[in-house]
């Protein structure tokens, strides 16, 4: 007797986490792209259909850069001294920067080296992209940027670090 199994026949209580099986989808919450001067949401992009993640972008972006402004606060004195990670017991928000361009990612603590590589990936194909847009951000965010969202929904994350650890 065979039975025809399909995805919905199966949840969690089997044992297995299908969640993690495609890894694309398993690395990242969230992504945020934050301008440095004015504290605004450029850009995100939510990774996981877990409804204990929060959709509210602007909330979480916020947030987000008053932390890095507190941090600068308390240590007035070291210009370059930056926040990098914050961690929690099951993920981790990663900080990348480039010029006035802020890339965070809200991760689930996969794996710190690949996080960041394929973080630090995004962050300069973004960069790249929109450099003179970033660089003279009024507060209208351009239509292209808004565009690189169909982007960041189909490129599989984990491709970017096989890329870079083969190009090593």
């Amino acid at each position: 007797m065979s039975h025809n199994w399909s995805n919905n026949n199966f949840d969690k209580s089997y044992g297995f986490n299908l969640e993690k099986i495609n890894s694309s989808n398993s690395r990242f919450h969230a992504i945020y792209f934050l301008d440095n001067l004015t504290g605004s949401l450029l850009l995100s992009n939510k990774y996981t259909s877990d409804a204990k993640f929060s959709s509210h972008e602007d909330l979480i972006s916020g947030f987000l850069n008053a932390l890095s402004l507190f941090m600068s606060e308390i240590k007035p004195e070291s210009e370059n001294d930056e926040i990098q990670e914050v961690n929690f017991r099951e993920s981790r928000i990663l900080y990348e920067r480039k010029g006035r361009l802020s890339v965070i990612g809200i991760t689930k603590k996969t794996n710190l080296n690949a996080e960041r590589v394929i973080l630090r990936q995004i962050m300069e194909d973004f960069y790249h992209k929109f450099e003179y847009s970033i660089k003279n951000f009024n507060g209208n965010i351009d239509p292209s940027i808004l565009q690189y969202k169909k982007r960041l929904e189909n490129i599989n994350l984990n491709d970017l670090y096989k890329i870079d650890n083969y190009l090593r």
